[in-house]
């Protein structure tokens, strides 16, 4: 079957010669792993280490792989493990990644999840101790000033779309009365943020953490392209929490090093984060046709999920 975005052979023709100009030799043993939509992912045994070698189909994509490129060093400077980048680059036009593979198991499948959890929450705090310029998904690794939101608040029009993305929740009827007020509230205040931007992983879940297998010790935080710059901790905070359980939401605050009044101070600013990411979804599974998705979602962001009184 043919890659994402690649027609038949190609992608896999085109890991072939990266393979020969960084290592001088294919090995048969290279295998194709999951990618994403126009995404292809091939495992690379070189002697006694593999790499992982990621393609796009699209040209642009190598700005993302740099800025990718560009966290996960300053991530391993402040103590965050990460893998280590052998290359970025293009190959007959289409961009690449070459990544040191880090060996063990994904963090789903750990038998003590809390104990991950709460070291989770300790590289999350780490990894806010790294300062950045611009708010959003461009920031210091990229040379175009331009594109860069100097302030939060024109973060939130321009990039996230905040307003309109609570305007469509009223429209298809999501959210209305005390909720959709209350977001307004935390969305004005948000407005008038005045605090300085750090690296956000962007994905803290998980399924984008190598743990070992022994221990649950976690070997490396992967999938960093949705990092972005943003105040700490709220943004990675609410895309971390939202799928845990009470206890895991409780190991991963505490490692971070938050108080429970902290953060009930913070729940207001997760909370429309949160929705604002839901409705994003919401919108893309009303698009698609996803009636059932759509009724799930809806029921989810109406709190139907929280049993808290």
């Amino acid at each position: 079957m043919a890659a994402a975005g690649f027609a038949d052979g190609q992608a896999r023709a085109l890991v072939a010669r990266i393979a020969r100009h960084h290592f001088g030799s294919v090995s048969r043993r290279v295998t194709e792993l999951s990618g994403g939509l126009n995404n292809a992912v091939w495992r690379v045994p070189v002697r006694q280490a593999a790499f992982v070698v990621r393609l796009h189909a699209e040209p642009a994509k190598v700005h993302d792989y740099l800025k990718e490129q560009w966290a996960m060093e300053y991530a391993r400077a402040a103590g965050v493990p990460a893998p280590r980048v052998l290359e970025v680059g293009t190959e007959s036009g289409h961009p690449y990644m070459i990544i040191e593979e880090v060996r063990g198991l994904p963090g789903t499948a750990a038998t003590d999840r809390e104990k991950v959890l709460r070291e989770l929450g300790r590289l999350a705090a780490r990894l806010h101790g790294v300062r950045t310029h611009g708010f959003g998904s461009a920031f210091d690794w990229s040379g175009n000033r331009l594109s860069k939101h100097r302030s939060w608040d024109a973060f939130l029009d321009g990039e996230l779309g905040a307003r309109e993305r609570l305007r469509r929740l009223v429209r298809t009827g999501v959210l209305r009365g005390e909720a959709i007020e209350a977001l307004e509230r935390a969305l004005e205040e948000m407005r008038g943020w005045r605090k300085r931007p750090v690296l956000n992983h962007g994905d803290l879940r998980l399924k984008n953490v190598i743990i070992d297998p022994d221990d649950c010790r976690v070997l490396a935080l992967i999938d960093w392209d949705e990092c972005m710059s943003a105040p700490a901790p709220y943004w990675d905070l609410s895309i971390a929490l939202h799928d845990l359980g009470v206890d895991e939401k409780e190991a991963f605050v505490t490692g971070y090093g938050l108080r429970p009044q902290r953060l009930l101070a913070l729940a207001p600013a997760l909370r429309l984060l949160n929705t604002l990411h839901y409705a994003f979804v919401f919108q893309c599974a009303q698009e698609d046709g996803e009636t059932e998705r759509s009724s799930w979602l809806k029921a989810r962001l109406r709190g139907a999920h929280d049993l808290a009184p």
